[in-house]
């Protein structure tokens, strides 16, 4: 059997898929991580670990060094095969790795401008790519500036971050320079590593937000499909719901394809499967975001169900070295939608309507993540939702209807408001 190293990983479907893909196709998994707890506060996730992962390596997988020689101590042994990663704080460290080893992998210098969402910009803006008006900002008073150059509102976001962490819309001035001094509060990012010394001010789009799903084999590309997305947050980006495929009109689905090739091409990604961000308006396709690792969030549960494939078991044997574009339907044969659950701030008195959403014809799967007497924060992440419904039908908008009436069933009480919030 092949042995594969994983690095790290998300926390929503595409993290533990890829633990699965890769036990389906007959590889053995070494799983390094600097925290394991983080992953086993996932509802089902030991039974993951126990079923699809042969070793777990503890080390500092934010340190190369430390993280070399965990790797090299193994290797001695037990030579890697493949080596990659699905989250995106860690998609350098892991090409750096599997590049060292020799195996295949993604191009180190195409994650690291990706990752970084500063030198993204000036590198896609460079090439042309069709994108807001942004500036890099390195203190609260250029803060201030930038957003009245951009325009206001205006978005303020760190260049490291990811999941709408810390991402806010500002009205004014002020309120953009104290983002700045918020973001740069921190002492390190959700995934304890170093912040970038700067910030992000970009002009705020107003229009449809899309991902665009994309899979790289050198210069070659497939656009799996488009997902529409559902935001929510007061002043912030909360992704609250996604279909798949888009039932944006052909033409500007086409648009939003081409501006995240075009992206993609730009910084040079050159293997695996990326989840681009772009937001249409009256003068087109806009590039908001490189994310060059699947999409989390279940989106690529809903690709596989529209598709009737497993584009984490694509991801994997690419990195064992074969070519699967060609192997990829042309079209997918069904919708899948996912909504998220959401309360007003408060402590959870009560969760009522579950069985009612399970019965629901076309419910997939309902999980709660919420229980009585737990903590419910203000929407302002994506790690604040409080679960989801999944549903899958013949068209995506037949999917997201029963979405989002299962959602509607669903009742969870915090005793300072609606059960379902204002979540705006």
């Amino acid at each position: 059997m092949s042995h594969l190293g994983i690095l790290e990983s998300n926390l929503s479907g595409s993290g533990f898929d890829c633990l699965r893909a890769a036990y389906d196709l007959g590889h053995r998994v070494t799983f390094f991580t600097r925290d394991l707890d983080r992953y086993l506060e996932v509802p089902g996730a030991q039974a993951f670990f126990d079923k699809y992962v042969e070793r777990i390596e503890h080390c500092e997988t934010n340190d190369d060094s430390l993280l070399s020689k965990s790797v090299d101590a193994i290797a001695l042994t037990d030579p890697f095969d493949a080596f990659l990663t699905v989250a995106e704080y860690d998609v350098v460290l892991a090409a750096r790795t599997s590049a060292r080893l020799g195996l295949p992998t993604v191009s180190e210098s195409s994650v690291a401008k990706a990752r970084d969402k500063a030198r993204m910009r000036e590198t896609c803006a460079a090439a042309g790519v069709p994108m807001p008006d942004f500036r890099i900002v390195w203190s609260a008073a250029e803060a201030a500036s930038a957003a009245r150059e951009v325009g206001l509102p205006c978005v303020v976001k760190p260049a490291d971050e990811t999941s709408s962490a810390e991402v806010s819309r500002c009205t004014t001035a002020e309120q953009a320079a104290a983002a700045f001094d918020r973001i740069l509060a921190r002492t390190e990012t959700t995934r304890g590593q170093d912040c970038s010394p700067y910030v992000m001010v970009e002009q705020c789009v107003f229009g449809p937000e899309v991902s665009v799903e994309v899979m790289a084999e050198g210069d070659r590309f497939r656009v799996l499909g488009v997902t529409d997305k559902s935001l929510a947050g007061q002043d912030r980006f909360v992704e609250l719901a996604h279909v798949f495929p888009s039932a944006l009109p052909p033409e500007q689905a086409q648009a939003c394809a081409d501006t995240a090739v075009q992206a993609l091409r730009a910084v040079g990604f050159d293997l695996g499967l990326a989840h681009v961000e772009v937001k249409t308006d009256g003068e087109g396709a806009k590039l908001i975001e490189i994310n060059p690792r699947p999409a989390g969030g279940r989106i690529t549960e809903l690709v596989d169900l529209s598709f009737g494939i497993s584009t984490l078991e694509l991801v994997v044997r690419q990195y064992f070295g074969e070519s699967v574009l060609d192997t990829i339907p042309e079209q997918p044969v069904a919708g899948a939608a996912i909504r998220y659950l959401t309360a007003c701030p408060g402590t959870v008195s009560r969760v009522a309507g579950v069985e009612s959403a399970e019965a629901m014809a076309g419910v997939r799967e309902v999980l709660v993540k919420a229980h009585p007497g737990d903590t419910v924060r203000p929407l302002a992440r994506n790690g604040d939702r409080l679960g989801h419904v999944l549903a899958v039908a013949d068209h995506p908008y037949t999917a997201a209807r029963v979405a989002e009436a299962a959602v509607h069933a669903i009742a969870i009480h915090t005793g300072t408001g609606p059960a379902q919030g204002d979540v705006r």
